[in-house]
């Protein structure tokens, strides 16, 4: 297992607990799609959830 399959595996757990943990973990560092993904939050889970799984796997 390398260091991405591992780091995968992390986030996939973050984003199933804490969405803007889970940004943050992918970029290592505080930028607006975090700030965003909490202001997501503060709405509703599944919002920040939604946006968690885009940014960290579907966006290129």
């Amino acid at each position: 297992m390398t260091e991405e399959d591992t780091n995968k595996i992390i986030e996939i757990l973050l984003i199933l607990v804490l969405p803007p943990v889970a940004v943050w973990f992918h970029d290592r560092a505080c930028t607006g799609q975090v700030c965003l993904n909490i202001l997501l939050l503060l709405f509703f889970w599944l919002p920040a959830f939604l946006h968690a799984i885009w940014y960290c796997f579907m966006r290129k």
